[in-house]
């Protein structure tokens, strides 16, 4: 079996992102209905492989090797065995150096490839840590070589966490020399073939890692060997060992508990009281200095209500750190509406869309009324009384018309962009929402935390309720002071504003760079 090798070594050059990592520009990306497609779906029939689920623990032997030699030594031992393997390369056919495929061998192939690397005490001892997997499929080659029936977990546990550990990252530099260790494997068994202008980076291959610029032959022996995983290069090779490797390392270690939360400062608002109550004392001022009458004022209610409405939530955001909390997340989706819905009715500024908002509110709840009124399970949240009272404050429930959909028929995205406001929605929008609607990503980041025990796959483990690092309330802040900029446009002037830095009280608040942008500010 033969396979060409060309483009693929060439964009193994592409330049990181200036984040460090490689992502299509979101313009750049192609939209199919509702769904936004990852830039790989016009390549069509794709196999995927995962290098920690399917290749690393078949390849356990070199993994020991490459995460616990000294590099120099690793790599001298890997070649010791290719150069076995080449010379021989006729007997060993297309079995792989994997232990799935060693398996086969007979037992003197075995011991001409690894009798030598287990004659030096150090590489013996790390591969008898092989020997605590009962499932392993070579296991009797390997006790036959390392000279010994078992080996206990309580003595080799550490010693494969480790080595698991460095090279669990597929793009780490001891998981790309096992990777080379496959590559260099295929070459041998003249599986490989390149144009006649790569003939530099094959040699680079061999004689890597001292030929040539590991920035950009490591990315190009990756790869190679990614794409050398294709079943059609060995299609009588049994399976991987890998779900049983990993079941033997669940059964027999502990998991090791950690959240990035576990050592967070709690933020200390208590300043921001004293700026809530006057603020909203000089909101309450203002209000009746600005009213012209007390007949209904779609306006003037609607304007000042939506900025009280999130001020209240500033003032639950700062009680007991609940900025730091996943509640904050809804409130912060909150005042995010709050602004796009102020900025897009102050953008209209039309009588017409203002009355088309407060209606709106009034025949939402009359439907909550209808639904709730012939039911005996009522939630706890609301009374049938507190309904039918605000249904009918303007006119009677029965002239009241119910509109269903969006108030403005008008997503919030569209009134974004239509109020001049689209940077501040793509900021925030997607993320918040999902804590909202309990997205995966939401309930990941709340509920979860992770593993440290590599032999566990890092894998997510429950943690009970808990404050995050990342706080919500100089976002909620820096809206909140946007709305108030937008409703001094209407009834000027109005300059009073929430500081983040203690304001001329001092207080004990944490002190923030005004200038960021809400991106910045909000890293769930």
């Amino acid at each position: 079996m033969w396979i060409l090798m060309g483009d693929m070594v060439g964009r193994s050059k592409k330049k990181p992102a200036k984040s460090g990592i490689q992502a299509t520009p979101l313009d750049k990306l192609q939209r199919n209905k509702n769904v936004i497609e990852s830039p790989f779906k016009k390549i069509g029939m794709m196999s995927f492989s995962s290098w920690v689920n399917e290749v690393l623990a078949d390849a356990l032997w070199s993994v020991l090797i490459a995460g616990l030699l000294p590099r120099d030594k690793a790599l001298a031992t890997f070649r010791v065995v290719l150069t076995i393997y080449k010379k021989n390369h006729q007997a060993f056919g297309t079995t792989m150096l994997v232990h799935s495929q060693l398996a086969q061998l007979t037992p003197d192939l075995f011991d001409l490839l690894f009798q030598p690397l287990c004659q030096d005490d150090e590489t013996r001892e790390i591969l008898s840590a092989l020997l605590v997997f009962e499932t392993l499929p070579d296991r009797h080659h390997w006790q036959r070589v390392i000279g010994t029936e078992t080996a206990p977990w309580t003595e080799h546990g550490e010693r494969l966490a480790a080595a698991i550990a460095h090279c669990f990252d597929h793009q780490s530099q001891e998981a790309t020399d096992c990777r080379w260790l496959r590559v260099m494997t295929l070459l041998a068994q003249e599986k490989l073939f390149f144009a006649e202008k790569f003939e530099e980076r094959v040699q680079e291959i061999i004689e890597y890692p001292n030929r040539g610029d590991m920035r950009s032959v490591r990315p190009s022996i990756r790869s190679i060997e990614m794409t050398t995983r294709n079943p059609e290069f060995n299609k009588e090779a049994p399976p991987p060992w890998s779900e049983a490797f990993w079941d033997e390392c669940w059964k027999n270690t502990l998991c090791m508990p950690f959240h990035r939360d576990e050592d967070i400062e709690r933020a200390n608002y208590r300043y921001l009281f004293d700026q809530i109550v006057e603020i909203h004392n000089s909101l309450t001022d203002h209000f009746f200095k600005t009213v012209k009458t007390t007949a209904v004022d779609s306006r003037h209610d609607g304007c000042f209500g939506l900025v009280f409405y999130a001020i209240h939530h500033l003032m639950y955001a700062i009680k007991a750190s609940t900025g730091q909390t996943v509640a904050s997340r809804s409130l912060l989706r909150t005042c995010l509406e709050v602004y796009i819905t102020l900025s897009f009715l102050v953008a209209k500024d039309d009588e017409t869309v203002w009355l088309q908002y407060r209606n709106y509110g009034y025949g939402q709840t009359k439907l909550a009324y209808l639904k709730n009124i012939s039911v005996t399970d009522i939630p706890s949240f609301l009374t049938l009384e507190l309904l039918e009272s605000i249904a009918n404050e303007d006119m009677w429930i029965e002239f009241q018309d119910i509109k269903l959909g969006a108030w403005s028929d008008k997503n919030l995205r569209k009134m974004a962009e239509e109020a001049g406001v689209k940077d501040v929605y793509d900021r925030y929008y997607d993320t918040l929402s999902g804590y909202v609607h309990g997205n995966w990503m939401a309930v990941r980041h709340s509920v979860f935390g992770e593993c440290l025990n590599p032999l566990h796959r890092f894998h997510r483990i429950p943690l009970p309720p808990r404050e995050f690092t990342q706080d919500a309330v100089p976002d909620i802040v820096k809206l909140l002071n946007l709305c108030l900029e937008r409703l001094a446009s209407l009834y000027p002037p109005f300059k009073p504003r929430f500081r983040l830095d203690g304001g001329s009280k001092g207080g004990a608040g944490v002190k923030v760079n005004e200038e960021r942008g809400p991106s910045e500010s909000s890293s769930s």
